[in-house]
């Protein structure tokens, strides 16, 4: 099949790694696969072959017209937009290819440009049915976010203070607010912990700012961006997830497959990925943005370390299994090929 794989932005985040996912994936399954994109973007910088489509706002009229002239040339049988600016560029009169173009959905904020596409594929059981919801017409595949996961083995319980983590964009919908605020009630509780904070992004200040007046400043670190999130992950006794919103949650497929346990807020994403229908549940799920429900979920967690770390053991099989690269490659391809 000859595919391409369409991403407009240029920024350094969950859907610009996907669309680079989704590029090594149809290769790997043998596709003929041309990324398209931001010349500064995330696919020019990690793929080949790859050419350049500038769209300077949506609905971009000669971002539309490059992409006719690209596919004029590929003939392409499907072309995967991810994002709105993408599928808007797909599906624009200009583009003549909404009857290939199939969207992928990785959050709630899809616009109704979607509704001229020949299908879309989301990210998670709730994203599939608020799609469904606005789009009844649309024919909508599940496709879980997935990654090139590394297994580490499940560490023994700490014979020291325990190391709490996170990771990811340090942005308000996030959490991290909440979780310093949980560490926090730990502390006050008598609780030894010390909390790592991995990544960047625009709450940065604030949350430093938080941290000292929490009180929390030699019990928190803020590591920055990590190249290797197997490596800082399985440095962790445990991994939290304080997410406000959540439509996945790929973080926590890396900790499990890192063999760290998790603990998350019960919302959409983290909560399909550790407590699916008809399983036991792979990690520990709270009440959402409760600081003192998460403190109590982190400490019945630590309370009992045999039990934790049998979960996190099959928690890690079931990650590799599910959404390992190998896994969503045969997946996608098969979801594909149907259509």
């Amino acid at each position: 099949m000859r595919i391409v794989n369409l991403m407009l932005a240029k920024g350094r985040g969950g859907l610009e790694t996907m669309a680079v996912r989704y590029h090594h994936a149809l290769r790997s399954a043998g596709h003929e696969v041309i990324s398209l994109g931001h010349p500064q973007g995330e696919l020019a910088r990690l793929t080949t072959p790859f050419a350049a489509v500038s769209s300077h706002f949506s609905h971009d009229p000669l971002a539309a017209f490059t992409l006719r002239q690209r596919a004029a040339h590929f003939r392409p049988d499907l072309i995967i937009a991810h994002g709105n600016r993408a599928i808007a560029t797909a599906v624009h009169p200009l583009s003549g290819r909404a009857d290939k173009t199939v969207a992928v959905v990785h959050n709630f904020r899809f616009k109704r440009d979607i509704a001229k596409a020949h299908a879309a594929l989301t990210v998670s059981c709730a994203v599939h049915n608020a799609l469904h919801e606005s789009h009844s017409r649309l024919k909508i595949f599940d496709m879980p976010n997935f990654a090139p996961l590394e297994a580490r083995p499940v560490k023994p319980a700490p014979t020291g203070v325990p190391v709490i983590g996170a990771l990811g964009r340090l942005h308000v919908n996030k959490g991290f607010d909440i979780l310093l605020e949980a560490v926090a009630e730990l502390v006050r509780g008598g609780r030894e912990v010390r909390l790592r904070i991995a990544g960047d992004g625009p709450e940065k200040a604030a949350l430093e700012t938080q941290t000292a007046a929490l009180g929390l400043s030699d019990r928190v670190e803020f590591c920055g961006w990590v190249d290797s999130p197997a490596d800082y992950l399985s440095g962790l006794d445990l991994f939290v997830l304080a997410s406000r919103v959540e439509p996945f949650g790929l973080v926590v497929t890396e900790a499990m497959s890192a063999g760290v346990p998790v603990v998350s807020f019960d919302i959409d994403g983290p909560r399909e990925i550790l407590q699916p229908s008809g399983s036991p549940a792979f990690g520990m799920l709270c009440a959402p943005q409760d600081p003192q429900a998460l403190a109590q979920a982190i400490a019945i967690t630590m309370n009992d370390w045999p039990a934790t770390l049998a979960r996190a053991e099959t928690a890690r099989t079931i990650a590799l299994e599910t959404y390992g690269q190998d896994a969503g490659a045969a997946r996608l391809s098969q979801i594909l090929s149907s259509l």
